[in-house]
């Protein structure tokens, strides 16, 4: 009832969503990947170690294959679908830990015998890799949303006085990568995250800041950059593995406004 009346008509929102992806089949047009893509991406990137072991698990027990077999045939459904998320699939993700655990439970309990010990070491090593590969998810994680960082920033800096009200558009990059209405300070702030507004019209409108991916917007000068997670580089000396950031998004300010001018900005450059 609660969405019919925002929406302004009868709507069933579960329904809508099934129609939309289901039915109609239109999920492709928030993206695509291939039909291997949770197979050779997804799982591997979330499973780590238990990966392999998972398959393992399969093999030297047979007993799992009653719980892998219906959750393999149900990602092997998704996988039909064009428009893939890891999110349609994680609930699998615990029954394969189950097979993986079985795998390194036969691999512990016959660690002593000459080719369970050579799989002992392999796990081992296994366990180290993921270990590392989830600290370096975690730091470009901590580093993949910098609009919420940027939105901080601006309330710290950017308050002025003698204003009644500090407008803030925020565009669709910078909402769908950190920032909330948890981000949302009270008054004097005020936000807009109006979509569909061409740049040439954004002078015209009274905001006084604009958090935006674009670097150059007409009646706005750009006052500071927010840097996110870019990739991963590998050099010869240590750290073996360097996380690039570059600027994600930027903090821009209405010219009109000459207090702003006055505010020490760290700069776009």
């Amino acid at each position: 009832m609660v969405d019919s009346i925002m929406w302004k008509k009868i709507l069933w929102p579960e329904f809508e969503v099934f129609w939309f992806n289901s039915v109609l089949n239109r999920s492709s047009e928030w993206g695509t990947h291939s039909f291997h893509w949770y197979f050779t991406s997804a799982l591997p990137r979330s499973l780590l170690a238990a990966y392999p072991l998972f398959l393992l698990g399969v093999l030297i027990d047979r007993r799992v294959l009653v719980f892998v077999l219906p959750v393999f045939s149900f990602i092997l459904l998704y996988s039909k679908l064009p428009h893939k998320e890891l999110r349609f699939i994680i609930s699998s993700v615990p029954m394969l830990n189950l097979s993986a655990a079985v795998a390194a439970n036969r691999i512990f309990n016959n660690r002593k015998k000459t080719l369970w010990k050579f799989l002992n070491l392999i796990m081992l090593g296994l366990f180290f890799i993921s270990l590392g590969c989830t600290l370096v998810f975690f730091l470009a994680s901590y580093d993949n949303y910098p609009s919420g960082n940027a939105l901080k920033d601006l309330h710290q800096i950017g308050h002025l006085n003698n204003t009644d009200e500090l407008w803030v558009h925020i565009d669709t990059f910078s909402a769908m990568n950190g920032i909330s209405r948890f981000c949302e300070n009270d008054s004097p702030w005020r936000y807009s995250k109006e979509e569909g507004i061409p740049l040439e019209e954004f002078f015209r409108r009274n905001f006084t800041y604009l958090v935006s991916e674009q670097l150059d917007v007409d009646g706005f000068k750009c006052l500071q950059h927010a840097s996110g997670f870019s990739r991963v580089r590998l050099q010869s000396s240590l750290p073996p593995i360097i996380l690039v950031k570059e600027p994600k998004l930027y903090i821009h300010g209405n010219t009109k406004i000459k207090d702003i001018m006055q505010i020490n900005w760290a700069g776009c450059s």
